[in-house]
């Protein structure tokens, strides 16, 4: 019996140990169950001097600390609960153990209830994002991250790295990401490209998921600008795995590249210097009866890699014979100027005026030093700056020259602009004076501007023309005369496999459907003696139409 009683003694004195060890806890008696434990170590034979003793020693009053610094902040008009937060994460930051929380909150079959209102927090999320780019490997910061993607906070977690780690998470914020880049402008698109490149390029496996996908995009109605964040995300991986084969390689497998074409392609990339053996096999393949999709040859990195060899001095591949000169502008123009749908060629009308061009300009900069005047030639350049790839040519040749060579200093004067600048200057402000003309519509110009436009589009930039079709009919309203229908969708008809791809389709099918739809209104808009073939103009509408739909479908 007394060792029975020994026993009780024994476990009780233990119990009273390990109560009296939480008491000595700083600010125990603020914790939310004191009472309960109070009362528990009174009914276990506890002594209630050394427990209050030990509460009152181990009182330190940090809630009332934290009170009186919030109230010296106000003071100060600095947000006393911002300083809090940063305190208490600084805390989290240092303290957190990973295996620790995992062992306490993920060894069971139910998870924890509290994480749900910590996910409506901003502070909280942020925290658990920060907590995450720590402790990759923590299984309770990962689920926490999976919580959040289903909360709907994807735009807020393409910047963590964890995102990537499961298939639904990263699907949900790579989706909400592209969703958000559709709507951005230039300015909008730097900004949000970074994070969306950091999730993506995680590994090789969120890479290759990622340009399957945009890939697929790409091929949909109104995909090519997709083109623009498949670069941003080769750049990335290459950045981080320096791999160029992975990316080379998977670039030309999507495309469906032959490997004879994928391996020029590829290696003219990775080595950046075309070989003359890889541009006469791109030739041959491109100048023969079953051509390849210009798709392969349209890379930006291409582009500048060719042009640069051809029209840059200093260009590390050294100078291109005069005979392989003629094979390699004939690839830029190819490149540049075939215009095919669905992979089919339809029309190369512009690939021997394009080339024309290219060689003139080759010309025009061969036999004139950098270190010359320019003013001999400028008419030349100018005739050059027609031509879009020819323009961009041009571009690469004023950067060697301001960059590399001693023009700038030999022929600069105060009161003179190097000719260099005022070509970049023609260039940039074709846009500004498009933006003019549009204006001088609005003042009821319109057949004077659009009859000038219609003779200049051929030679326009296709984003040029765009640009002017896109601010003029949402510019003007009903009704129309035959003579601006007529000219408008001849303007159209020239761009409209570009438009299909941009967001300026829903702009002209508005336009075509209203047109379309009321052609007594724009009758009564027309002179009588206008209208003896008012069948032409509506016949163009409906085609028009009809190439828009095909896409859609």
């Amino acid at each position: 019996m007394s060792r029975n009683a020994g026993n009780a003694s024994g476990g009780d004195t233990l119990s009273s140990s390990q109560a009296m060890k939480s008491f000595q806890s700083p600010d125990a008696i603020l914790e939310p169950d004191i009472m309960q434990q109070l009362t528990d170590y009174m009914k276990d034979g506890g002594q209630p001097l050394l427990l209050v003793n030990a509460l009152s020693s181990s009182y330190v009053g940090m809630p009332d600390m934290c009170n009186l610094m919030a109230g010296w902040a106000t003071e100060f008009d600095i947000d006393p609960v911002e300083v809090m937060q940063e305190a208490l994460k600084e805390q989290l930051m240092g303290k957190f153990d990973p295996e620790g929380v995992d062992k306490a909150f993920m060894s069971g079959s139910e998870r924890p209830e509290w994480l749900s209102p910590m996910i409506q927090h901003p502070f909280w999320r942020s925290v658990i994002y920060e907590l995450s780019e720590q402790h990759k490997k923590c299984n309770l910061l990962n689920y926490a991250i999976q919580r959040i993607s289903d909360a709907g906070y994807q735009g807020e977690i393409a910047s963590v790295a964890t995102a990537s780690t499961f298939l639904k998470v990263f699907s949900g914020v790579l989706l909400d990401s592209l969703d958000k880049l559709r709507e951005e402008d230039d300015v909008g698109l730097l900004d949000r490209l970074p994070d969306l490149v950091k999730v993506c390029c995680q590994s090789e496996h969120t890479y290759l998921f990622t340009q399957v996908l945009l890939f697929r995009l790409m091929k949909t109605d109104r995909g090519l600008p997709l083109k623009r964040i498949s670069k941003e995300l080769e750049s990335g991986v290459l950045e981080k795995f320096n791999r160029p084969p992975l990316v080379a390689i998977l670039r030309m497998l999507l495309a469906g590249a032959s490997s004879n074409v994928a391996s020029a392609i590829s290696v003219i990339l990775q080595s950046r210097i075309p070989s003359p053996g890889d541009v006469m096999l791109l030739h041959r393949a491109y100048s023969s009866d079953d051509p390849p999709s210009t798709y392969f040859l349209r890379d930006p990195d291409f582009f500048e890699i060719m042009l640069s060899s051809i029209f840059v001095p200093s260009f590390k591949g050294g100078v291109v014979k005069q005979d392989h000169k003629e094979k390699y502008l004939w690839l830029i123009a190819y490149a540049a100027s075939v215009q095919e749908e669905d992979e089919r060629i339809t029309d190369t009308s512009e690939v021997q005026p394009t080339y024309e061009a290219l060689c003139a300009l080759e010309d025009t900069l061969s036999k004139r030093t950098a270190g010359t005047d320019l003013t001999p030639i400028l008419k030349n350049l100018l005739i050059a700056i027609e031509t879009p790839v020819a323009s961009m040519a041009l571009l690469y040749w004023i950067q060697f020259v301001i960059r590399e060579t001693s023009y700038i200093e030999t022929y600069f004067r105060s009161h003179e602009v190097p000719v260099p600048l005022l070509l970049i200057e023609e260039m940039t402000y074709r846009k500004s004076i498009l933006d003019r003309m549009i204006y001088l519509i609005q003042l009821n110009y319109a057949m004077p501007v659009l009859d000038y436009i219609q003779v200049r589009a051929r030679k326009m930039d296709q984003s040029l023309s765009m640009h002017f079709v896109k601010k003029v009919l949402e510019m003007v309203r009903g009704p129309y005369s035959k003579k601006f229908i007529e000219g408008m969708s001849q303007m159209i008809e020239e761009i409209v496999e570009v438009i299909k791809k941009t967001d300026t389709e829903p702009v002209v099918r508005a336009w075509l459907d209203e047109v379309a739809s009321q052609p007594d209104d724009f009758e009564m808009a027309t002179p009588p003696s206008a209208l003896e073939a008012p069948d032409a103009w509506l016949t163009t509408v409906m085609d028009l139409k009809r190439r828009l739909d095909e896409t859609r479908r």
